[in-house]
């Protein structure tokens, strides 16, 4: 009849295309994912790799001309030059630059070296200075805590080596006497405008030796380092019960240590706004390389800056 609204059209879900996800990961947990999302799975054979992907995932880093070569309706779970923040020497150098340009606003993570180009530097944290400073020696391009060491020496620390250096923490918050740290999740979706989200779930790993910075007690990884690698092969390692259940575990969920910690009187409401503003800042000093990196490989004319997450 006269002035009836038009009821809106029930979408035809047979034109609805699905989703092609070209998968070249060797974990189980993305192809489930994407087969629970009614996604059509794709993966590449020897000599030969889909092009007609919508979605692609790589448990590797890509390489420019994988960027430079996809279509506007494609997506790829990884920026190009995303080591400039992932590996230690990229994110010391961009937070060290940071630090000299702003000043306090970067003052969030210790004194930091990089050898050998800051060895001169180093040298004078040793002279003339009383007390055991500590620092703790990585190699730039490590993974699962190998090679790190801890050190009150310079002799100790080859000026020649491709390392990072840093004020030892030495006074760190415990969980029940252990060092422990936080790995949290952050999701890159756009480099222009910046969008950037916090997963409010994480993982936290405990140390399996109780901590107590002495002289004779620096080799002890187990106490200082928290990486699983090391402390699971210790006898006194605790795996969780289950994912809702870790107590006493060496290996807990971010929300089991808030609810912990909130138990305990702290405001962890002020906690989680500090660490997404430590989240923002990190990302924050290494975007102009990663936009440099992605208009390198992409026309700003044809893509706003969100091909990649």
């Amino acid at each position: 009849g006269a002035g009836a609204v038009a009821q809106p059209r029930a979408p035809d879900l047979r034109r609805v295309k699905r989703l092609r996800a070209m998968l070249l990961s060797k974990y189980d947990e993305v192809w489930g994912q994407t087969e629970s999302l009614g996604w059509t799975q794709l993966e590449a054979e020897e000599g030969f790799e889909p092009s007609d992907w919508h979605v692609c995932w790589s448990d590797q880093s890509v390489s420019f001309e994988r960027v430079m070569h996809m279509g506007r309706m494609q997506r790829i779970n990884h920026f190009p030059g995303m080591l400039e923040l992932v590996r230690k020497a990229g994110t010391a150098r961009n937070l060290n630059k940071m630090l000299s340009a702003i000043g306090k606003d970067y003052k969030f993570f210790p004194r930091t070296f990089m050898l050998p180009a800051d060895y001169t530097e180093l040298k004078k944290e040793f002279v003339g200075k009383k007390g055991n400073k500590t620092f703790i020696v990585k190699p730039s391009k490590g993974c699962q805590g190998k090679d790190i060491m801890l050190t009150r020496s310079l002799d100790e620390i080859d000026p020649h080596e491709p390392n990072i250096v840093q004020r030892y923490l030495h006074r760190p918050h415990l969980l029940d006497g252990y060092k422990y740290d936080m790995r949290l999740y952050v999701l890159l979706t756009s480099l222009q405008p910046l969008r950037i989200f916090l997963f409010k779930e994480g993982l936290v790993r405990v140390c399996t030796q109780k901590y107590a910075l002495k002289g004779n007690n620096l080799g002890d990884a187990c106490m200082h380092l928290t990486n699983y690698a090391i402390n699971k092969d210790n006898d006194a390692f605790v795996q969780p019960a289950s994912a809702t259940d870790d107590c006493g575990s060496h290996k807990r969920t971010l929300s089991s240590l808030l609810a912990t910690l909130a138990e305990a009187g702290a405001d962890v409401g002020a906690m989680w706004d500090a660490i997404g503003q430590l989240c923002v800042k990190s990302i924050i000093s290494v975007q102009p390389h990663l936009q440099h990196t992605y208009f390198t490989c992409r026309q700003r004319s044809e893509d706003a800056g969100s091909s990649c997450f």
